[in-house]
């Protein structure tokens, strides 16, 4: 009987630095269980070709990002990460130098699938391969330890922050971003059924170990899931 062999997850690879991609590429073909299908340098090259090569997982990385001025290049990369996930239905990881709370928050509500510190997979073929495959066949949002311990530095350890999904995330964003907005019209921004959002909301609240969804907010923000303008 033949064993079944599990296909290589396909990724394409963005980053603008040569060295970056020839590195990465050899570290992840070297494992065995991932294909990468293309690479390219810019935010153009990356909708072009994940509508090309329909890959599983596009690697995304932000060079340009420093630790002083971030925001100009969030709001472009955002856009990019946007266009990849509307247009193409693909995975989006993220690497970047800077674990920003509000970069890291910013690519992940704009629809990324996982961020990591660019060191980190750098350092780590392991845990980059990994990562990607988590991302591609588990469909889960991905941060790493280190991420984790860098972005929620108010002794929350890392087996007891709440695991919410990137969608549930982006509920209590959206009621956050909206308090004059109705539940009702709430789920019309949401597109889903009011029903669905308070299902929603009592499963954020036992998550959360809150009474309610005005509790669930409070540690939301307390944990830095959720920004309070």
């Amino acid at each position: 009987m033949t064993a079944n062999i599990s296909p290589k997850v396909r990724v394409v690879l963005i980053d603008d630095q040569e060295v970056v991609r020839i590195g990465v590429r050899s570290a992840l073909e070297n494992d065995g269980q991932i294909e990468v299908v293309a690479e390219g340098e810019t935010e153009t090259d990356a909708l072009h070709l994940a509508r090309e090569y329909h890959p599983d997982v596009v690697l995304f990385g932000l060079n340009t990002i420093t630790s002083e001025k971030p925001s100009s290049v969030v709001l472009s990369a955002c856009d990019t990460i946007r266009g990849l996930v509307q247009t193409c239905q693909t995975n989006i990881l993220v690497l970047c130098r800077y674990a920003h709370k509000v970069l890291v928050r910013a690519v992940i509500r704009a629809g990324a699938s996982g961020f990591m510190l660019k060191d980190e997979a750098m350092n780590s073929c392991a845990l980059l391969v990994q990562t990607i495959i988590d991302i591609a066949r588990k469909k889960k949002l991905t941060l790493s330890l280190s991420l984790y311990e860098k972005l929620y530095i108010n002794g929350v350890e890392l087996e007891d922050l709440p695991q919410l999904t990137a969608r549930r995330i982006e509920i209590m964003q959206t009621i956050a971003d909206n308090p004059h907005l109705t539940l009702n019209q709430v789920a019309d921004l949401l597109g889903i059924a009011e029903s669905t959002l308070r299902n929603n909301l009592s499963a954020i609240s036992r998550a959360l170990n809150t009474p309610n969804a005005n509790g669930a907010m409070i540690e939301c923000v307390r944990l830095g899931l959720v920004m309070i303008a």
